[in-house]
């Protein structure tokens, strides 16, 4: 059984959460910044219509490549305006361009250092690039502005579990869920670190219970393949015992 299972938890594929990304091109997010326009130039409600734009085509158009653009309309005409700066880090995570996420979300807390957001942003760009170092550093700012984060607590879970550290990830994971009781994926989150502890009969509750919780989401799809996958593997020695 153990050793089933350990094959079955080195096949299965892990969940992330993050949004499956489009060919978006490869061109980078990075725009002109505060240093190389003068303060008196700022736009600041021409800049709120370019994220209103932004924000339409990235939420109701799901078109994150013309959000990009708006969000860099957004902080060229006011790069003081710090939200700006977290959709467009937003938007460049949707479409896996981590670096730009990241420097997105950097911008933002050069402006604003006690945003949440900002650190939440940060750790979730360092943990999609393995600078998990960085990423634990980043979260751990975001917990001491919010420590009611239930995503800060998912994404540090994640981090922990890269780290090899499963106690103390699956007390952030179980922090998330009691933080927010309608969110998937510290559900997968634990999931994983089952796996890891080799305990099917966890993991694939917790499969189960991501799946109830998000049915139609980006990653329904993986989990259910991981339930299967899980089963078979589980359901093996008890074939074996037959023939």
């Amino acid at each position: 059984m153990r050793n089933a299972l350990h094959l079955a938890f080195l096949g299965l594929i892990f969940c992330s959460f993050q949004l499956m990304a489009q060919d978006q091109g490869s061109t980078s997010s990075k725009t002109p910044t505060r240093e190389q326009r003068p303060a008196e130039h700022r736009d600041t409600a021409a800049a709120k219509a370019a994220e209103a734009e932004g924000q339409e085509f990235l939420f109701q158009k799901h078109d994150a490549k013309s959000a990009i653009e708006s969000f860099k309309k957004c902080i060229k005409l006011d790069p003081w305006y710090g939200h700006g700066y977290i959709m467009l880090g937003v938007a460049d995570m949707q479409t896996q361009r981590w670096d730009d996420a990241q420097w997105a979300f950097e911008e933002d807390a050069k402006l604003e250092p006690e945003n949440p957001q900002a650190w939440l942003g940060i750790g979730s760009a360092l943990n999609e690039q393995k600078d998990y170092a960085g990423a634990q550093k980043a979260l751990q700012r975001c917990l001491d502005l919010k420590p009611d984060s239930a995503e800060a607590h998912y994404e540090l879970g994640r981090t922990l579990l890269s780290l090899g550290k499963l106690p103390a990830a699956e007390v952030q994971a179980r922090r998330a869920i009691e933080l927010n009781k309608e969110y998937s994926s510290p559900h997968v989150l634990m999931a994983n670190i089952d796996l890891a502890l080799l305990d099917a009969n966890s993991a694939l509750a917790e499969f189960r219970d991501a799946l109830r919780l998000d049915p139609d989401g980006p990653e329904s799809q993986a989990i259910k393949e991981n339930i299967a996958m899980l089963q078979k593997a589980m359901n093996q020695p008890a074939q074996a015992r037959k023939r």
